[in-house]
């Protein structure tokens, strides 16, 4: 049931497969100006429809009682996908869990889980879209973030109270400092009635939208029941060779895709965080004061090193084990890795990996 008119830039080529996959990335698009909230939500949602559709085509079973986590355990087992892809799965799932039960979520964070599904939909269309790994998606196109001015006039109060405390200059400070918050509060009045408005306008095409995706679902859970049941008649070989066929081609995509340093640095952050570290590359970072404090584990990123040839740079990150220096992370395209480097954060201890304990 392909959709007669997608309308996304960024996912519009997933009409080749479903047009339930159109849909939902479209829903999480329109939703992110107004409640991002919900466009993790639909992240999810896409997420669980791409896996399911991979282990319909490898025969791998499933139904309605089977979790997400699960089916992704069951599709590394069979198909032993790359660690990066597994990686694009679980940040959608986890980041759509989180949206669904604590509701705070922020357009930055809805942001960063539009650039994932985003490389985890081209590796889908590499893996079974008519261009194979010769498909070129073009640039990913970023929604309005209506809170991107916003945050910058907060890095701004940031940086100003950092940079007021070291000069000591209070009188002038404190008078700076009141006109930005001021300005701080009128920015974001306005942009609360602007969302306000544009959420209105919205529902009416929202509620039509709702209406398309539950006739498209239906249509989605119809064909994938037919292939399960196309699958099931086949005998153990032909469908181990169905299998095999499957991984090949996830496999070379894999291989095609070549992500970003930003969407790696989004992979890393979350895997930093699962490992029990407190990680946001984009606001927990060395220019924007982030500093280690006693009893923490903090990944701050963007941290002023210096190498045995005495050559001043930024780690990507250096991961501080309360005050002291333990590990430096570098964010690599394609593949995200932990990598020690022979760098002394601030001319301290060299660096080793290691988690917090």
């Amino acid at each position: 049931m392909p959709a007669s008119n997608p309308t996304s830039q960024n996912f519009a080529f997933l009409n080749e497969h479903n047009a339930l996959f159109v849909e939902l990335a479209e829903s999480a698009e329109r939703a992110f100006a107004s409640d991002p909230n919900t466009t993790l939500i639909k992240l999810r949602q896409l997420g669980e429809a791409l896996s399911q559709h991979l282990a319909a085509l490898s025969g791998i079973p499933f139904d309605d009682q089977t979790t997400q986590a699960e089916l992704l355990y069951r599709l590394n087992r069979e198909l032993r996908l790359e660690p990066q892809i597994k990686e694009l799965f679980h940040i959608l799932r986890v980041e759509g869990n989180k949206a669904t039960h604590q509701f705070r979520t922020q357009h930055k964070e809805a942001m960063s889980g539009l650039r994932v599904a985003r490389d985890l939909a081209i590796w889908f269309h590499r893996s079974f879209g008519k261009a194979g790994a010769q498909f070129k998606p073009g640039p990913f196109i970023p929604p309005a973030d209506p809170s991107a001015q916003l945050r910058q006039l907060q890095s701004d109060i940031e940086k100003l109270r950092h940079d007021l405390q070291k000069a000591n200059s209070e009188l002038d400070s404190s008078q700076q400092l009141s006109q930005l918050i001021e300005k701080e509060k009128a920015e974001y009045e306005a942009l609360a009635l602007a969302m306000d408005e544009e959420s209105r306008a919205l529902a009416k095409q929202a509620r039509q939208h709702e209406q398309a995706l539950s006739q498209q679902q239906t249509a989605y859970e119809q064909k994938i029941s037919a292939l399960q049941h196309k699958l099931a008649q086949q005998d153990a070989q032909s469908a181990d060779q169905q299998r095999q066929q499957v991984a090949r081609k996830t496999q070379a995509a894999s291989y095609s895709l070549v992500m970003s340093e930003e969407v790696t640095r989004i992979l890393i952050d979350q895997q930093l965080q699962d490992a029990g570290w407190e990680a946001d590359s984009q606001e927990i970072t060395y220019q924007k004061g982030a500093r280690p404090e006693k009893g923490t584990y903090r990944a701050i990123a963007e941290w002023p090193t210096q190498s045995d040839a005495q050559q001043r740079g930024r780690a990507d990150y250096v991961l501080f084990a309360g005050l002291t220096p333990i590990a430096v992370v570098e964010a690599k395209k394609k593949t995200p890795t932990w990598r020690a480097r022979s760098v002394r954060p601030n001319a301290t201890a060299k660096a080793s990996r290691s988690t917090p304990h």
